[in-house]
């Protein structure tokens, strides 16, 4: 009887042991998982091109006089 009880307490022991073991490797992975699965914004570019105001109106007058010229 003693010896059933033993094996039993070491048979659940060593099963808890394996759960944790599994839940610890299973967790930084679902989460990376979870993680990239989120990350699907478009990214913002770093650098813009801001154009003087002159410069758009000079463009505008070249094309319209362009063809006329």
């Amino acid at each position: 009887m003693k010896k059933d009880a033993i094996s039993t307490g070491l048979f659940i022991a060593i099963g808890f042991l394996c759960v944790a073991i599994v839940i610890a490797v299973l967790i930084p992975v679902v989460r990376d998982v979870i993680d990239k699965a989120d990350d699907n914004r478009p990214e913002i570019p770093k650098v813009s091109l801001v154009q003087p105001a002159d410069s758009v109106e000079a463009a505008v007058t070249y094309t319209i006089a362009g063809p006329l010229v």
